[in-house]
């Protein structure tokens, strides 16, 4: 029996956890997660995009819609966005920023 494909992570709904605190302090932000570790966003290879999809992450869209909304805003080939941007998701959730609704 097998088990059933998850789904993937472009039709997943992101969302801060209630015990990860997400501000924003002079226009950049900052996250500090359950394990009291700080986390600033400067690391980033594309920080300006990688704030942008903090931004947009409001617990009702799916990391499609954000795509959508960043392709409307950057000048940039569709599966590259999709790409990058579900490897930036994908490192919040493992740095526990961000989990899926």
């Amino acid at each position: 029996m097998s088990s059933p494909t998850p789904p993937d992570v472009l039709d997943r709904v992101p969302r801060v956890p209630p015990d990860t605190g997400l501000q924003q302090f002079g226009g950049r932000y900052m996250a500090v997660t359950p394990d009291g570790q700080l986390h600033t966003f400067d690391d980033e290879a594309t920080p300006g995009p990688g704030e942008r999809i903090l931004s947009l992450v409001d617990g009702q869209r799916t990391v499609r819609q954000i795509v959508d909304v960043l392709l409307s805003e950057y000048d940039v080939d569709r599966s590259d966005c999709e790409r990058d941007t579900k490897a930036f998701v994908e490192a919040l959730i493992a740095r526990r920023v961000l989990s899926f609704a």
